[in-house]
């Protein structure tokens, strides 16, 4: 059998934190017991000391079988070791006198009970504590100082090798709290940098921060310019429809992974994903002069990351994208599964520049054209009807304009 498995000998059935005390029992337990067993050899072959001998083989005998008592619950075997061990030594002290220095272990016992019955009461490892002094003080009280079984010598030595024990128990006892403390401190600051981590993700960092500080319990704020993109994946719905779960996952992600990337290139804000539908925000939540040309340039690198993609079915992967600009609010939606939204006619009419717009090309607004069109060509589309705004006309991308060349005469 293992030697985890052996030291672990009834604590299975227990929650980890408690189990792990309970093995830190056993080995105590069993630690104690051999220590005991060792005395006992020790004065085994001097006949006055039959008694000591009797006592301390009986002891290590009860020791060895107190991790039997763990199926009782889980103090059970605590409160056994406790009372074997006082009365144990409280005995042999009565026998031999305090110059062994035995009543020291007393100190030990009541540190190591913290370990062991854990701290999420404080009355019982108190009581041990209050019943280590009061055995102390009794021994000093009613035990001779040496009742002449041992000559100095050699209650000199068991008093080095009590202390040895004592002293090797407590820095055990404290070595093993403070290395439990540091290993939770750290495990809590890998969590809090994780939660950190993923605050981020779902968040921009900038409310993300405010989130944090809790000045204010409603995030909402306006931005009167700002610019928005939608994307989707032309002919996802059939495409969905061929493609088993696992699949259509993975290829969903290798698209919004590279999307990603290149809206952190671009210093965007991603908004969210609905399907194979992709929202990213220029202008929020910092206000930025150049939101529409920035989601202008993160378009058209979409537009040639997913050319360079394929499906499941390896099908070039093709989407629509739609951008307009104009005001809009930004806040945190939800308390447990909070989000970050932005609502607005430019995010209605951004939508709609989407899903009226032509495979593997950019649709804009009136309002994107005007900004830009010093910057990039445009081909005008015409009157497009959009759901709640009636005709619109719109233009489709064609790209940056050449810079021009002045003539040198």
């Amino acid at each position: 059998m293992p030697l985890l498995e052996v030291l672990g000998y009834g604590t299975g059935r227990y929650p980890r934190n408690v189990s792990r005390r309970l093995r830190v029992l056993n080995i105590t337990c069993w630690g104690t017991a051999l220590v005991w067993l060792g005395f006992a050899a020790y004065y085994l072959t001097d006949f006055k000391f039959r008694t000591v001998v009797l006592v301390d083989a009986g002891i290590a005998v009860l020791l060895f079988g107190v991790p039997l008592l763990h199926r009782i619950g889980p103090n059970a075997a605590a409160v056994a070791f406790l009372l074997v061990s006082y009365l144990g030594i409280f005995i042999v002290c009565l026998f031999i006198g305090t110059d062994s220095g035995m009543q020291l272990e007393y100190l030990a016992f009541a540190a190591g009970a913290v370990l062991v019955l854990g701290v999420e009461r404080v009355a019982p490892p108190l009581i041990v504590g209050i019943f280590s002094l009061a055995f102390v003080l009794a021994l000093e009280i009613f035990a001779p100082h040496n009742s002449g079984l041992l000559s100095k010598r050699e209650m000199l030595g068991v008093f080095i090798a009590v202390v040895t024990a004592t002293t090797t128990i407590m820095f055990a006892v404290v070595f093993y709290a403070v290395r439990e403390a540091a290993r939770s401190e750290a495990i809590a600051e890998f969590e809090y940098t994780r939660s950190e981590s993923l605050l981020t993700n779902v968040l921009p960092a900038a409310i993300a921060a405010r989130l944090r500080s809790g000045a204010t319990h409603v995030i909402a704020d306006h931005h009167e310019d700002a610019s928005i993109l939608f994307a989707d994946m032309a002919g996802f719905t059939a495409e969905a429809s061929q493609t088993s779960p696992v699949q259509l996952v993975g290829f969903l992600n290798e698209v919004f992974t590279v999307f990603d990337q290149l809206v952190e290139r671009h210093g965007l804000e991603k908004i969210k994903t609905t399907g194979d539908n992709y929202m990213v925000v220029s202008g929020v939540p910092a206000a930025r002069p150049d939101n529409a040309a920035a989601l202008v340039r993160l378009g058209i690198e979409m537009l040639d990351a997913a050319g360079r993609l394929h499906d499941p079915h390896g099908r070039a992967v093709s989407i629509r994208i739609g951008i307009a600009s104009g005001p809009v609010v930004a806040g945190v939606v939800g308390v447990k599964k909070f989000f970050y939204d932005v609502w607005g006619d430019a995010v209605n009419v951004a939508s709609r520049m989407e899903t009226t717009g032509v495979p593997g090309r950019i649709q804009v607004s009136p309002e994107i054209y005007m900004q830009l069109s010093e910057q990039f060509e445009f081909e005008c589309r015409g009157p497009v009807d959009v759901k709640g705004k009636g005709k619109i006309t719109t233009w489709l991308l064609v790209g940056p304009k050449a810079p021009s060349v002045r003539s040198v005469s």
